[in-house]
């Protein structure tokens, strides 16, 4: 038995790496949830059937403090990863989680579900900094990019179940059931062995030794052991102003560059606004052969299934080819959903035009899901150094997350001052431009050892 896991028959097997993998996409599930809770209660409180009253401009702010919580989540799991390491944070967050449903339970005005939202928008970015760190350090080579794929599509699943659940339980009842995976991926990182690289990093040879066993009964310890300590030691020297000076290296400026770019295009794809009004969106689209909790739903349950099938496409196809693809999906995804919207402003019958929102946000959901979502996760893990991962990764979610408040902030701004239509068509725009970056930048690491990449990088 170890940590609370039977391995008498699975010896040899990287059963353990799975594990971990399983409890990271449970906990990326969660953050789902904290998503997908928006779109069907913030319908409510628009139509006033919500437990208690908020006005339009409370239900804007409860869309937009989850994403003022992001950067302070995204400053907060750098320094716990850096100090306590990525597995206790995860499980500091999961503590966090449990006490934001509790507060959805009890909330009786807005204000709670205020501080609620704030706290599952910092809960996201300490989840999405800490993942690839735990990942990238427990994983082997040719799983890696499978492992972050799978893990990134826990959110889709969130997603899925959130929507569902929203549209047929009340807001207590959501967060009451929210609990269960919550503590569920919680427990499980209590009972997993700690990272050997944070081990190593706090003088404990021999737990490093054992649970580089326990991830991978197949290493070579000695090797394994050699090759941690020497980047532990490296790491030891670096301060956080020495971490940062390595980005005035051109190598790691130009991949810093890159990885804030690919979150602005994630970011503005529309993503954001789709989950947070995408029931309001089918409402305003005039879609009427399905209900807008329906369309939502099964709109979602398209994503979770493109988002599997990245884990097949992400070692296979390479970072680029899929980063292009999705891309151009989403390119006419929204040159559709805004052709829509101004057809229906020029007057046209909304009941032969159904068709259009309903192929734009499926075909939304399955590219997202198959680049945009995983990508920016698998190379924060791949284009750095270990001893700048931590500090890349928190570049990276700090980016995403101000890109994503300035995302749903300058939606609901545009709304007010010009038709819905031409929104969706600056979306369109800026995918175009994604595709083209990413023709033009993104490398292709796929199947290639960290140090691999590492010594291509530094030929460019």
């Amino acid at each position: 038995m170890v940590f609370g896991f039977s391995q008498s028959s699975l010896t040899g097997i990287l059963w353990l790496q799975w594990i971990g993998g399983l409890a990271a996409m449970t906990m990326m599930f969660v953050i789902g949830l904290t998503i997908g809770w928006a779109s069907p209660y913030l319908a409510q409180f628009s139509s006033g059937e919500s437990p208690f009253p908020a006005s339009a401009v409370e239900s804007s702010w409860i869309v937009l403090i989850y994403q003022l919580g992001r950067p302070l989540g995204a400053v907060l799991g750098f320094l716990c990863n850096q100090y306590f390491g990525s597995k206790t944070t995860m499980i500091s967050t999961g503590c966090g989680l449990l006490v934001s449903w509790i507060l959805i339970i009890a909330a009786n005005s807005v204000t709670w579900i205020y501080v609620a939202r704030f706290i599952s928008g910092a809960g996201a970015e300490l989840v999405g900094i800490s993942f690839p760190l735990y990942l990238g350090e427990i994983s082997s080579p040719n799983l890696r990019g499978t492992m972050i794929a799978m893990t990134t599509n826990g959110l889709t699943l969130g997603l899925l179940a959130g929507n569902t659940m929203g549209a047929n339980v009340s807001m207590r009842i959501f967060s009451c059931i929210s609990l269960v995976p919550t503590a569920v991926f919680t427990i499980t990182f209590a009972l997993l062995p700690q990272s050997p690289y944070h081990l190593m990093s706090r003088n404990k040879v021999m737990d490093a030794e054992k649970a580089i066993l326990k991830y991978n009964p197949k290493a070579d310890i000695s090797v394994e052991v050699d090759s941690i300590k020497r980047f532990v030691a490296s790491s030891n020297k670096a301060t956080f102003f020495s971490r940062l000076r390595e980005f005035n290296i051109l190598r790691n400026k130009k991949s810093g560059l890159m990885i804030i770019a690919l979150n602005f295009f994630a970011q503005s794809s529309g993503v954001n606004v789709f989950t947070a009004y995408s029931e309001i969106i089918v409402t305003r689209g005039m879609v009427t052969v399905i209900s807008p909790a329906t369309m939502v739903i099964i709109t979602t349950g398209v994503g979770v299934l493109a988002g599997f099938s990245m884990m097949n496409f992400s070692d296979k196809f390479g970072r680029r080819k899929i980063w292009v693809s999705s891309s151009c999906g989403l390119f006419v995804s929204m040159a559709v959903l805004g052709a829509h919207f101004y057809l229906l402003t020029d007057g046209f019958d909304s009941r032969s035009l159904q068709w259009l929102p309903i192929f734009s946000m499926k075909l939304f959901a399955v590219c997202y899901n198959l680049g945009l979502l995983s990508i920016p996760h698998i190379l924060v893990g791949e284009l750095f150094v270990a001893n700048i991962r931590g500090l890349a990764a928190l570049i990276s979610c700090l980016s995403a997350a101000i890109f994503g408040f300035v995302s749903i902030e300058m939606y609901q701004l545009l709304s007010d001052f010009v038709d819905e239509g031409y929104v969706y068509w600056i979306y369109a725009i800026l995918m175009l431009v994604s595709t083209i970056f990413g023709m033009l930048v993104i490398p292709d690491t796929k199947r290639m050892t960290l140090i691999e990449i590492q010594n291509s990088m530094m030929k460019k």
